[in-house]
């Protein structure tokens, strides 16, 4: 167990370098360019074969046209969170979009299952409909979107401000967040996850 937690210290600096393009591309603020809003959203999944699993997040428009699309892979990527908390595996995602009115419309997720019959693909495909609004120069946190791709594949969203904002200023190298407006996604009311499996 000792030489378990002494790798993974030798290798969370590796891990965070890894992601150093975004720090480097942000240049320490979460302010966008001109004439965008961004929206900042975690993708995070559970699978038996983890390593496998792969996920996606369709952003649509006030027209349903798909606008943007992030993806996260379970095997490489990880939300470090703040210092001393656990990380997930998941990525935390930037959109860059301009002002208007947008939703969250679906999430797909891909992986490997073991059976009596050997290995088998799966793929599954959950609806979302959540909306949200971005502002020309500021920024939203949307919150998580996690994939359970178990033997019933779910979807659940929620606020994991502090991981992510934590992942934020550590990887991201963004010390002030206090222009970030908190807005979770929420599922309308009436939506019931219904997942088309294939």
């Amino acid at each position: 167990m000792a030489l378990l937690q002494r790798c993974s210290l030798l290798l969370t600096p590796f891990l965070l370098s890894a992601c150093s393009t975004m720090a480097d591309r942000l240049q320490g603020s979460i302010t966008p360019p001109p004439g965008y809003g961004y929206a900042i959203v975690s993708l995070t999944a559970k699978a038996f074969d983890q390593d496998s699993a792969n996920t996606g997040l369709h952003i649509a428009d006030n027209n349903g046209q798909v606008v943007a699309n992030g993806r996260a892979s379970m095997n490489t990527d990880t939300v470090f969170g703040e210092e001393g908390m656990s990380p997930v595996d998941g990525r935390l995602l930037l959109f860059a979009l301009p002002p208007g009115h947008y939703q969250a419309a679906d999430a797909w997720g891909n992986w490997v299952e073991e059976s009596g019959w050997g290995s088998q693909w799966r793929s599954v495909t959950l609806p979302i409909r959540a909306g949200f609004d971005i502002s020309a120069g500021s920024s939203v946190y949307l919150g998580e979107v996690f994939l359970d791709l178990s033997m019933r594949p779910e979807l659940k969203l929620s606020n994991q401000q502090k991981r992510d904002f934590g992942h934020m200023q550590r990887v991201w190298k963004v010390n002030n967040l206090s222009t970030v407006r908190i807005s979770p996604l929420q599922a309308p009311a009436s939506e019931q996850a219904a997942p088309a499996s294939h």
